[in-house]
């Protein structure tokens, strides 16, 4: 099955149909490991097989609220782990280690933290398909994500782009975990009536299950729908665009 997007761009990933489900589908691979966004995710990118998981699968605490099992538990906990642990709470035992200093201040942690929502309770499954499939089934997508390397991303992001009639970027690259990046972030933008691409895979942590070369693009599902019906009138069907973006892809330096 060829996807319109994937086959005018030169993805070989496929895009990844992100929904929910009362419990794991029979057919649907389980993941395995601590982190789970390479045995969902990833793995349904590159083989277009679907995978599905619900909480007790799901034993990473960021995937309790990247992937809609319950949202974060303790705002100002993560807080403290995204910036820096307070002496007193350390002396408690209250929280482990010092904190990772991605932000000066617990404050401004708990400010870029304060657009991820919470979804879920916990009780039901999140389902990874390839969006055809999806689509073809009737299936309830909420989400949209695409596994891809720089060169398309730059086209997906133009692409979300091109029809969007309210100023600021089509796209975002908002600090979360990387399964908040490719899920709860993208969900929420869906309810927004200007929803925006999400660029993520920023996590350091979780970069190391995918290539050097990739990133994941996520959009609410509705966005997606836009995209897929602007294509035949963007520069998509553009020959000199379609040559300069070959050209990006085969001739681009490796190295400066």
């Amino acid at each position: 099955m060829t996807n319109l997007i994937c086959d005018i761009i030169g993805l070989e990933s496929r895009p990844v149909a992100i929904y929910r489900q009362p419990s794991v589908p029979d057919d649907a691979r389980i993941p395995s490991g601590h982190c789970t966004v390479p045995s969902l995710f990833v793995h349904c990118a590159r083989f277009g097989r679907k995978c599905a998981s619900d909480s007790e699968h799901s034993p990473c605490h960021g995937s309790k609220s990247g992937f809609g099992f319950g949202g974060i538990s303790n705002r100002q906990n993560s807080a403290w782990s995204a910036s820096t642990v307070p002496e007193e709470v350390r002396a408690t035992q209250k929280h482990k280690g010092s904190g990772q200093s991605y932000f000066k201040t617990p404050e401004i942690a708990l400010i870029q933290m304060e657009p991820i929502r919470d979804y879920g309770d916990g009780t039901d499954a999140i389902v990874f398909q390839d969006v055809d499939e999806a689509e073809a089934e009737g299936r309830p997508i909420e989400v949209v994500a695409f596994l891809a390397d720089p060169t398309s991303v730059s086209a997906l992001v133009q692409l979300a782009s091109f029809s969007k009639e309210t100023p600021g970027p089509a796209a975002v690259m908002p600090y979360g975990h990387a399964c908040q990046q490719i899920y709860a972030i993208p969900r929420a933008e869906g309810e927004s009536d200007d929803p925006h691409a999400v660029i993520g895979m920023t996590d350091m942590y979780a970069r190391r299950f995918i290539r050097r070369e990739e990133l994941s693009f996520a959009v609410p599902y509705k966005l997606y729908r836009r995209m897929v019906d602007d294509v035949d009138a963007s520069f998509l069907r553009k020959e000199k665009y379609l040559e300069n973006l070959s050209k990006a892809k085969r001739d681009a330096p490796s190295r400066g």
